[in-house]
């Protein structure tokens, strides 16, 4: 287990404040002061800096806030498994675009084994951000992350599509789209920090072109709300073709035939490298497939 000099290091990274973490702690400022100076001494690291009189904390500050976290979570988990007489509680996250498609049939596999479930559903960006600071077990994102960080493994692949209604006068051009034509479109395009934006502006980067260059852009935080939007005969979108199988089979939405737009994304189970339940995970992603 870890010493209390790392536990009050982890706090001082989330709250940025001595005087937060010692209230937090319920010990004096000095005595969170005197814990951080002392890690410092005993690792050789410096793990704060003052800029501006405001703290910072260093990479490798940062980097060992992380580790912290990490066997913080997993400690507590490992003990919980081994104290209780039941299956302790799996919390993971999903991605609000996943949460459409795919979670169901996670959440009743885990139901199935008689797991207790706790869920948040975010955008890729949080998701990634709680399994850092070690609030869930795993994540289910469509998005980019950082591989040094964290272990994977890929659920499938899945199209990755611009659909738009079916009477867009784009559609009566009975050809392939260029950029130049999506550009006079209105965009609905999920919020910053989304996986599914994440692969549209990268697509878009690679034509030397932005979000910000389509005639309007409508931004919304899930997808339901865009979908609907289309199917009332309003501009266009791009994303996971699962989410729209129901209205693409009814002919309510239609594909964008794109110029070069031929995406395929992958979908991840992500946790936390080196993790000790990384067989637990694997079993889950296992039956996924």
């Amino acid at each position: 287990m870890l010493d209390r000099k790392m536990y009050t290091f982890a706090r001082l990274a989330q709250t940025g404040s001595y005087t937060a973490t010692a209230q937090q702690l319920f010990v004096t400022q000095p005595a969170v002061t005197q814990q951080i100076k002392a890690l410092e001494n005993e690792l050789g690291l410096s793990l704060v800096s003052y800029e501006h009189a405001q703290l910072t904390i260093t990479p490798a500050g940062q980097q060992l806030a992380d580790y912290i976290n990490k066997i913080d979570h997993e400690s507590q988990k490992l003990l919980t498994q081994l104290r209780a007489p039941v299956q302790p509680m799996i919390k993971l996250g999903c991605t609000r675009s996943l949460s459409a498609f795919l979670l169901s049939t996670v959440l009743q596999q885990l139901d199935d084994q008689g797991q207790q479930i706790r869920c948040q559903i975010a955008n890729t960006d949080t998701i990634l951000k709680a399994l850092t600071a070690g609030t869930i077990d795993f994540g289910l994102v469509e998005g980019n992350f950082a591989k040094t960080q964290f272990a994977s493994i890929r659920l499938r692949r899945e199209p990755f599509i611009g659909v738009t209604f079916a009477d867009n006068p784009l559609l009566a051009r009975k050809r392939p789209l260029n950029l130049d034509e999506l550009l006079t479109q209105t965009l609905l395009v999920r919020e910053p920090g989304s996986g599914t934006r994440e692969i549209f502006a990268n697509w878009l980067t690679m034509q030397n072109a932005q979000i910000t260059d389509f005639k309007q852009v409508i931004e919304i935080a899930t997808p339901t709300p865009i979908i609907q939007l289309l199917t009332a005969g309003c501009g266009i979108s791009f994303m996971y073709q699962s989410l729209v199988t129901a209205e693409l089979a009814t002919g309510q939405l239609v594909k964008l035939p794109v110029r070069g737009f031929e995406l395929q994304h992958e979908i991840n189970l992500v946790y936390p490298k080196e993790s000790y339940f990384a067989a637990q995970y694997q079993a889950i992603a296992a039956q996924v497939h």
